[in-house]
């Protein structure tokens, strides 16, 4: 059937940012920061997407080291007296980081951003919205863009509906940052959904169209760390390294004790609710008894976040997974006893759409970690994937760092849209190290001043000069 609807005019604006996540919060406060007039559209109550309501942490500030020893010393430890030596992301995600770390909101490493930042989700929701109301942002909640509208090939407005009804918002730029790359389907631009027939023939996937799974993070305290310390000492079979955060049982100790953030598994073996996943990775958080949880039953294998009936199937699945997981740990794992859960997210899309744009990232281009003329933010974060092919899984990755070009926020056949976060152009395996939230940030801010240049200047968002936004972005402290 076809409906006929009326919009009314709800203002004009130089920038229009379409989703208030871990990009678009950054891309708001860049753009705003330029001095132009910025609005920012979230579909919930809650802005920072991941950093806040999904739990996911603040990932992945430092460059990364597989070696234990190697990464203690000459990542961890660095950060305590040259932190610019080791991370990789800077500019307005590290302030903001920085702001809850010196505050006691936000766990770093030696008062620094490292390999992860774990918060309290309530400040990193009030540190993020008093930034955006600095910079001068307005927000727009329960907010969704529904319809874009074209002169040609340039996006003139979107289309929202809330509880106003349908509201026509002008923009001279739009900055799409709905994870999915809604705005940039709706208005046209060429993406493919998960993984390609060629990543399939690499090893990349199983079937064409394959999206890596849903996951879910989630809260829980009352754990006696002291006692799960004293049992994982005592079972050296049941402490796992954790895979990105590598750290010894002694180095997560001794960081938990100096109120620091430390990052570890256990091995729950045959006690696995779930066949084939054994490992239930720890997460510290700034009150002392309270934890992230991610494992077993905490994943959806059928992840399309483009199908609503998966998503809400996804929904019941992820939260019976986290009570399930709970009463093992509670029943197995000493220290675990009298935990109870808090809050368990809304279901974590991890892949749907990758727009085609001006360059597409490649995983060659991630691995070799290749230097780029329009390099506009930097990533350490290893491919975080499922499948891999062997050769990329364990590739070395001692001291390693890559650096991610303005030209894969450029979409194909639209002219004032930049697209950030883990739907840019770039492959199933790239988009495994870009995706994480520290990368997104970087990103954000990118486009946002980009877009702001664009504005002021007259241009599109392709006929910027991509050195004179480098020298911007480095003078406000990124790392490119």
């Amino acid at each position: 059937m076809k409906y006929q609807i009326e919009a009314k005019p709800y203002g004009s604006y130089d920038v229009v940012v379409c989703g208030g996540g871990t990009a678009g919060c950054f891309a708001a406060i860049g753009a705003a920061r330029e001095g132009v007039k910025v609005l920012l559209i979230e579909r919930s109550f809650t802005i920072g997407g991941m950093l806040t309501v999904g739990e996911a942490g603040i990932t992945k500030f430092s460059e990364h080291c597989r070696d234990v020893n190697v990464y203690k010393s000459e990542v961890l430890d660095m950060l305590a007296n040259e932190p610019k030596k080791v991370q990789v992301v800077g500019g307005i995600a590290h302030e903001y980081v920085k702001r809850m770390i010196d505050a006691g909101t936000a766990l770093g490493t030696h008062g620094e951003a490292g390999s992860y930042v774990f918060t309290d989700k309530a400040e990193a929701q009030w540190v993020l919205m008093q930034m955006l109301a600095e910079a001068g942002v307005e927000v727009l909640y329960d907010t969704r863009v529904v319809l874009v509208n074209k002169d040609g090939d340039t996006v003139t407005s979107v289309v929202v509906v809330n509880k106003e009804g349908f509201c026509e918002i002008e923009a001279k730029q739009v900055i799409d940052t709905t994870g999915d790359a809604d705005v940039a389907a709706l208005a046209g631009v060429p993406f493919h959904k998960g993984a390609t027939a060629e990543e399939v023939a690499q090893g990349y996937a199983k079937v064409e169209g394959e999206m890596q799974h849903f996951g879910t993070m989630y809260r829980v305290r009352n754990i006696d760390y002291t006692s799960l310390f004293d049992y994982l000492k005592a079972n050296p079979d049941r402490f796992v390294q954790h895979e990105f955060g590598v750290m010894s049982l002694e180095n997560v100790k001794e960081s938990y004790e100096n109120g620091e953030m430390c990052v570890f598994r256990i091995d729950l073996k045959d006690w696995s609710p779930v066949h084939g996943s054994y490992y239930v990775q720890v997460y510290n958080l700034p009150e002392k008894d309270e934890a992230i949880l991610l494992g077993p039953g905490c994943g959806y294998h059928n992840g399309n976040g483009l199908d609503a009936r998966v998503i809400s199937d996804g929904q019941y699945f992820l939260q019976n997974g986290a009570h399930i997981l709970t009463e093992v740990l509670r029943a197995r794992i000493p220290g675990f006893e009298n935990v109870r859960i808090t809050y368990i997210p809304d279901v974590g899309v991890r892949e749907t759409r990758h727009i085609i744009g001006e360059y597409r990232m490649e995983i060659v281009d991630v691995l070799s970690g290749k230097d780029f003329e329009d390099s506009v933010a930097c990533g350490g974060h290893p491919i975080d994937i499922h499948p891999l092919p062997p050769e990329v899984e364990h590739v070395d990755l001692n001291h390693w760092r890559f650096h991610i070009p303005y030209r894969v926020m450029l979409p194909k056949n639209v002219e004032n849209l930049l697209v950030a976060g883990r739907c840019i152009s770039a492959t199933r395996g790239a988009s495994g190290a870009i995706r994480p939230t520290a990368q997104c940030m970087a990103l954000g801010e990118a486009a946002g001043v980009a877009a702001a240049m664009a504005v002021k200047e007259n241009k599109t968002p392709k006929a910027v000069d991509v050195q004179a936004l480098r020298a911007k972005l480095a003078e406000n402290g990124a790392i490119l």
